[in-house]
């Protein structure tokens, strides 16, 4: 459903996916808005195939709940917020190291803090934690410009640190640790050393040498701290709104028979 093409880019590690399967993609959004989180990763890792017709135990009622909320707000632009965020979501789960887990998705359309956090762990210890920013938009240079870069640049003055702290501890018990452990690992994670970026964003036209610029200079050290990933869809809000009406579809067929 997504394609996987690794870029030259002096700024930072380059990654480009290409939707390759809307319908499959639509299909696997629906499954992690009905919390089927594990058949979704199950799928994106080819070790089951999604079956059209399978039916999940979900009233009617829920599902119409969830179409409202998810695909219907206000503001179409956090729906497309929202959905790329659930997008980049299953992407971070193409080339997960033994050990890394990724942070259960937002279930809000606007959300506040970290759009995804991915932690990456060796004998079990947090070596790095890779705070992810998403967004869905039809001036991707401006956008990391103006919004992107201060965010980071707040986390690297170290701001945020309770939050984070919050959600890695939420993240770890994912694997099954206990609290009392998750807490007592998280403080002893150095963040100077621990930090990544993943800036992901959505592209209209093909992704210009100079998206990126400046990431190098804002977050200094090994390139591995630094991941500019782009999606490239043409008519971005036109493309979104067909996608919603698709996921919507396959929600519907989650419901179960009255």
């Amino acid at each position: 459903m997504l394609n996987r093409e690794l870029l030259d880019d002096i700024y930072c590690q380059g990654v480009s996916f290409i939707i390759a399967d809307e319908d499959k993609l639509a299909q696997t959004i629906a499954l992690v808005l009905v919390q089927e989180y594990t058949l979704a990763k199950d799928i994106i890792a080819g070790k089951v195939i999604a079956n059209k017709d399978a039916k999940m135990p979900i009233d009617k009622d829920e599902i119409e709940d969830i179409i409202t909320r998810r695909l219907k707000p206000p503001v179409d632009y956090h729906r497309d917020g929202f959905l790329f965020q659930l997008i980049m979501w299953l992407a971070a789960h193409y080339d997960l190291d033994d050990g890394d887990l990724v942070a259960l998705p937002h279930t809000q359309a606007s959300e506040k803090g970290q759009d995804s956090l991915i932690v990456h762990r060796a004998d079990k210890d947090v070596v790095a934690l890779s705070i992810c920013e998403d967004k869905a938009t039809e001036n991707p240079r401006a956008t990391i410009r103006d919004k992107v870069w201060p965010e980071i640049k707040d986390y690297e003055a170290g701001g945020r640190r309770d939050e984070l702290r919050s959600n890695i501890i939420a993240t770890l018990g994912l694997s099954g640790m206990k609290q009392e452990e998750a807490i007592s690992l998280v403080r002893c994670i150095s963040w100077e050393k621990s930090r990544r970026y993943r800036v992901r964003v959505t592209l209209e036209k093909e992704r210009d040498e100079k998206l990126f610029k400046g990431f190098n200079e804002l977050v200094p050290g090994r390139v591995d701290r630094r991941r500019g990933e782009t999606v490239q869809i043409p008519q971005l809000r036109e493309w979104m709104t067909n996608f919603a009406n698709k996921v919507e579809m396959e929600l519907r067929k989650c419901a179960k028979k009255e």
